[in-house]
């Protein structure tokens, strides 16, 4: 791999990340673009913990590299210290009696498993019932959380068609705190079951939050990649769903408790998906014969065209190519169509039209 243009190709950096032996034929000049990879991708802490987990990939990697990879797992511990004093303030003003569940990234870290391990939290999630929903945000308010600023309409849109209400931040704290009431927008074409959600809540030793069912965790990265994102820059989303798919299923009758969970909550399109992209970008033993029907011929075609001109990363100093800003578009359109019924659809991009000629300078506008 000593060609710099073939290091600066993703698929090099699924390869390192599936088999971190490969440092073994890097050269020196390889790792200039693979490390601005991995951090464009946040996956910098996780390939470093994969690479120092084992002494003999440890010991071929240049000392002008190590230290890329010691600041990225010092600085990944210093997202998770952050993460688990935002949550033990949380514990302290939610009304006790209010059963909480947190998701993602803070799920994985409580849970001290492997798709933690590097991770770079951003925010806090957690998952309240829809009847708990308004007396835990008025506990956070009344704590002195603060409603982050948006207008009337998003306000509305929030509390109305999404999954979540506007994001909460304690002045001074680092991390937003999310209250969802389910896991996918309320609007969308896919609508997980609340109940079997919430009765497969899990406790975690030593600590008052719960966890998702452990299925459900798959589920809700399947469902937070390929329903509610717009696929661009989330590799990281499908090398979380590869890790928890490897944590949790040892068995042929787990793979076929997952497919049929994602039965039951409707999601067996998105599943399907990741298990396609796992499987080819990240060797994600995945086994033949599972119960999930594949897309149509068209949307398959369409989708290995759009997913990895959305998800891999690039170098940031490149421009995108035609092909990567014709995806990225596409990419948005697909989420704001899975998103939202077309009545609903049409409604909202009109306001956001609305609201872009009102941003407009004047001057601009006038030209126009």
């Amino acid at each position: 791999m000593s060609d710099h243009r073939a290091a600066a190709n993703p698929f090099h950096l699924l390869q390192l990340l599936r088999a971190p032996g490969r440092v073994r034929d890097l050269q020196l000049s390889d790792w200039d673009a693979l490390i601005r990879l991995a951090r464009r991708a946040r996956l910098l802490g996780v390939l470093a913990h994969r690479i120092q987990s084992r002494a003999e990939h440890l010991a071929v990697v240049p000392d002008c590299v190590r230290g890329h990879l010691d600041s990225a797992i010092v600085y990944s511990a210093y997202r998770v210290h952050l993460l688990r004093m935002e949550l033990a303030a949380l514990d302290r003003v939610l009304p006790a009696d209010v059963r909480v569940a947190v998701l993602k990234g803070g799920a994985y870290i409580l849970q001290d498993l492997a798709t933690a391990r590097g991770r770079l939290p951003n925010d806090v999630d957690l998952l309240v019932g829809r009847d708990d929903l308004r007396r835990s945000e008025a506990a956070l308010l009344a704590a002195g959380w603060e409603a982050q600023a948006v207008d009337d309409y998003a306000d509305r849109y929030y509390r109305e068609w999404s999954h979540e209400l506007p994001p909460l931040r304690f002045p001074e704290h680092p991390m937003e705190v999310d209250l969802h009431h389910t896991i996918s927008p309320v609007t969308g074409r896919l609508r997980p079951d609340r109940a079997l959600l919430f009765a497969g809540l899990q406790e975690v030793a030593g600590q008052r939050f719960l966890v998702l069912h452990p299925l459900d965790q798959i589920l809700h990265a399947v469902i937070h990649l390929f329903q509610d994102s717009e696929l661009v820059d989330n590799l990281r989303d499908l090398v979380d769903i590869d890790s928890l798919l490897r944590t949790h299923l040892q068995s042929t009758e787990d793979w076929l408790a997952l497919a049929a969970r994602a039965g039951r909550h409707g999601v067996e399109r998105p599943l399907w998906y990741a298990l396609r992209y796992c499987h080819r970008w990240l060797a994600t033993p995945v086994p033949d014969g599972l119960p999930l029907r594949p897309p149509p011929i068209a949307m398959m075609r369409l989708m290995d065209w759009l997913y990895p001109r959305c998800t891999l990363p690039r170098l940031p100093d490149r421009p995108p190519t035609i092909g990567r800003r014709v995806a990225v578009r596409l990419g948005l359109a697909r989420y704001q169509w899975l998103r939202m019924p077309p009545g609903l659809l049409l409604r909202h991009l009109a306001h956001k039209s609305v609201q872009a000629l009102r941003w407009r300078p004047a001057a601009q506008r006038g030209a126009d």
